[in-house]
């Protein structure tokens, strides 16, 4: 049987993250020998294309990946808005499956259908960002004998998402920039280590971010139930069965790590009391229009009396809002 060899490379980052992948992607040559996919966080209606912004710097043929695009070595690969992309064992497929970790594309996604596919021939590369997505996904790799490699959090511009992966996996390597364009150079071509067996629930994983098997008793089987609400669907969350890392799925998919979810309920939180204001200055202005129009004392006194404990209570949630606000800007 022929030698197999490292031949894909992974690569994920978020805020502050294009610049250096950039300069990555520009070191490489014409001859690199493996197919790069790349999962950046974007805005879902920011017009202009990652692939578009790249492709005056680098050598490489760059392409935003569509689905069922067949996989080929020396190109690369970029993760389209508002869709996952994960591979197969030939082709690229792309998937508006829930969101994983408050975005769409993900990383965690990509990283694991690298594990599934690719396993030992596989590198994954994380770069600047905020949160921790990618984290799980490295880790799943890097159980499955694939390379992880992450940008220096010391010239990160934000180092959360390197740092997480350094937390829990070990074997990773932590590089500069221009070393991890050289790494990738020295790794690329050389024989794969035998293929390690994947571990079941990263499959399951991969399945429910393709919305493919996704069931009530398939989470059941991943973890145990939280008194927790997701989000984003307000489905039952559970917390999944993993020893690396504390995170969360729901019966729909979404997926959250500890931080993200945290995230996801300050922004719930923060939607919810201004909604109650809005709702609380509405309500108050429309007594007052029924009590300036009231025919008997008795019914506008009342009228008043209401609006008047309505406003009281728009006042503290004003005062709530405020003191959040003064809160976030504190611990900035």
């Amino acid at each position: 049987m022929k030698q197999k060899k490292i031949d894909s490379v992974f690569i994920g980052g978020s805020a502050g993250s294009l610049r250096p992948l950039r300069e990555i992607l520009a070191a490489l040559p014409e001859t690199f020998d493996a197919a790069i996919f790349v999962c950046l966080h974007r805005a879902h209606l920011n017009i202009t294309t990652i692939a578009t912004l790249l492709r005056p710097h680098i050598s490489l043929p760059i392409t935003d990946a569509e689905e069922n695009e067949p996989i080929k070595r020396g190109r690369v690969y970029v993760a389209s808005s508002d869709h996952h992309m994960m591979i197969c064992a030939e082709q690229i497929h792309m998937r508006r499956g829930a969101h994983e970790n408050n975005f769409r594309p993900a990383i965690d996604p990509l990283m694991r259908s690298a594990a599934v596919y690719r396993g030992t021939r596989a590198i994954g590369v994380v770069l600047s960002g905020l949160m921790d997505d990618g984290a799980v996904g490295a880790k799943a790799l890097a159980n499955v004998g694939g390379k992880i490699l992450v940008q220096d959090p010391l010239e990160a511009d934000y180092p959360d998402m390197p740092t997480a992966v350094l937390d829990i996996v070990a074997e990773a390597e932590c590089l500069t920039i221009q070393n991890i364009s050289a790494r990738l150079q020295e790794l690329v071509g050389q024989d794969a280590e035998p293929t390690v067996p994947v571990p079941w629930r990263i499959g399951v994983e991969l399945k429910i971010a393709s919305m493919e098997g996704n069931t009530v008793s398939t989470e059941e089987r991943l973890g145990e139930l939280t008194p927790y609400n997701c989000p984003c669907c307000n489905g039952v969350l559970w917390e999944i069965d993993d020893p690396d890392y504390i995170r969360y799925r729901c019966h729909t998919g979404h997926a959250y790590t500890a931080k993200t979810l945290n995230a996801a309920q300050e922004k719930a939180l923060d939607e919810g009391l201004w909604s109650a204001l809005r709702a609380h200055k509405g309500r108050a202005e429309l007594l007052r229009n029924l009590a300036d129009r009231a025919s008997g004392e008795t019914s506008k006194k009342l009228l008043e009396q209401r609006m008047k404990k309505i406003e009281e209570d728009a006042d503290r949630l004003e005062g709530i809002i405020e003191g959040r606000k003064l809160e976030a800007y504190t611990k900035s």
